[in-house]
């Protein structure tokens, strides 16, 4: 079975930045709060008019810069309380060490934490720490860690502490406003399934270029029949469908689909920007993707290991998980097939027996083969309606020892011996001529010819698989 890996990767670098620039608490009532809990700030908090009156702290600010410096801007008159020795509480000049200036700091984005380092570095309040409110400036520490959340595009950070008793919040705003860039939406619709009146050009129009039919062309730049564009869309609820040749044609749906809303008769598809998105390659007037009926089948007469009662087809459209596609014998001339809906693009499989009691192994570098993570698979790349024709159990070719090499399609092969090529005269039209080693690895196919060049085959006995308009006949060459 094919394991599969997720590898994680954290943007840190991307996260870090969030904290990094000039902070000032929020000009408004519950900059600063109190309570038993961040749900329940009811001790204290303070007022609108607070502002005004503690205008010497709400002008002081915070600068975070890369690297891990932070410089607190004070002016020389900030907020003091009791503790600190003022009486009454009010404006002054700042009491050692609470005298702000350079400190350092690490932000720790997945954890949600900041914290300052440097004797009388702070946010908020001094008097706050992790332990409790100082009594007195001799009790300053060296480090108070926060736990940190941003909202508002990145521009407010809301920054609490838990302080023994209950929870101080500070909420702190960006001195400059960083504007959220615009999300780009990248759309893609997949025309191979389309059977309508021929087309020039395909186009994406909605609610956010009023529905111009040739605002937006997309482009099928490498002719696969899937078409794409990227646009920048602002963030909201947005409409849109695909058009062809700028209203020539376009998608007709009949209501009630899963990517589709319906407002004043017009049934479009539906799209909620939140943030950057690729909103996949779906098929012309669906929701899905686009299939194809590709048939699988397997020859299992030369099979020799335990019995078995079922062959199923695994690979990464089913998750590999063993019974959800079963393979059937109707004939039971021993070769199983299925046909199945498969989504265009390189998929990986094998046939295994009843679910994963055995599987197919292969050694590696076989011609339908392909090795990744260890694991060794069949692949194909799914392009349309295919019928991948009859394989031998754990091959890339058909079973040899299950073709009659007296079929009616006779020929004679010479010279055999062969050191560079050899020739094939029949009294039939000769559609293909192909070489199979002893391993059952097809090392050769030609089409459109009679002479088939062996110059470069190792030494050995291969087996020549004849193919014309009557049928299928073998025969063995030395290669000298």
């Amino acid at each position: 079975m094919k394991k599969l890996y997720i590898l994680f990767l954290l943007p840190f670098f991307g996260l870090n930045a969030q904290i990094e620039g000039t902070w000032k608490l929020a000009p408004q009532a519950g900059a600063l709060a109190v309570g038993p809990d961040l749900t329940n700030l009811t001790w204290w908090s303070n007022s609108a008019g607070d502002v005004t009156t503690r205008a010497c702290l709400f002008d002081d600010s915070i600068k975070f810069a890369p690297g891990g410096t932070m410089t607190h801007y004070m002016d020389n008159n900030t907020w003091l309380e009791g503790w600190q020795g003022a009486a009454p509480d009010g404006c002054g000049t700042p009491v050692a060490p609470h005298v702000g200036g350079l400190a350092a700091y690490n932000f720790d984005a997945a954890a949600g934490t900041l914290t300052v380092n440097g004797l009388g570095a702070h946010l908020g309040l001094a008097k706050v720490t992790n332990t409790g409110e100082l009594s007195s400036p001799a009790n300053a520490v060296s480090a108070i860690t926060y736990n940190v959340v941003f909202s508002n595009g990145g521009n407010t950070m809301t920054a609490s502490i838990n302080f023994g008793p209950g929870f101080w919040q500070f909420t702190y705003q960006k001195t400059q406003i960083v504007q959220a860039a615009t999300p780009l939406i990248t759309f893609q619709v997949n025309m191979n399934n389309y059977t309508g009146p021929a087309f020039t050009n395909v186009y994406v129009s909605g609610t956010f270029n009023n529905w111009s039919g040739n605002a937006n062309p997309m482009t099928d730049a490498n002719l696969d029949g899937i078409w794409e564009v990227t646009l920048p869309i602002n963030q909201g609820a947005i409409e849109y469908k695909f058009s062809l040749d700028n209203w020539a044609n376009s998608e007709q749906f009949a209501g009630g689909e899963t990517c589709t809303v319906t407002n004043g008769g017009f049934t479009n598809r539906s799209y909620t920007v939140v943030g950057d998105a690729n909103l996949g390659a779906v098929c012309y007037e669906s929701c899905s993707v686009c299939t194809a009926n590709v048939t699988f089948k397997v020859d299992m007469n030369n099979y020799t290991g335990a019995a078995f009662t079922g062959v199923f087809i695994n690979g990464t459209f089913n998750g590999w998980n063993g019974t959800s596609n079963p393979m059937s014998d109707a004939n039971l001339d021993g070769v199983w097939d299925v046909t199945l809906p498969l989504p265009n693009g390189t998929i990986e499989y094998k046939f295994t027996l009843d679910g994963w009691n055995a599987s197919e192994q292969f050694a590696g570098g076989e011609s339908c083969t392909i090795t990744t993570g260890g694991f060794t698979n069949r692949v194909y790349t799914v392009a349309g309606v295919a019928d991948l024709g009859i394989v031998c159990y754990e091959s890339c070719a058909a079973c040899v020892g299950g073709l009659d090499e007296n079929a009616a399609a006779t020929f004679t092969l010479m010279p055999n011996p062969a050191q560079t090529s050899f020739n094939i005269v029949s009294a039939d039209a000769i559609t293909e001529i192909e070489l199979v080693d002893l391993s059952g690895k097809s090392v050769r196919k030609v089409a459109g010819t009679t002479n088939v060049n062996v110059a470069d085959l190792v030494q050995g006995m291969y087996t020549v698989i004849v193919r014309s308009e009557n049928g299928t006949s073998t025969s063995r060459v030395i290669v000298e």
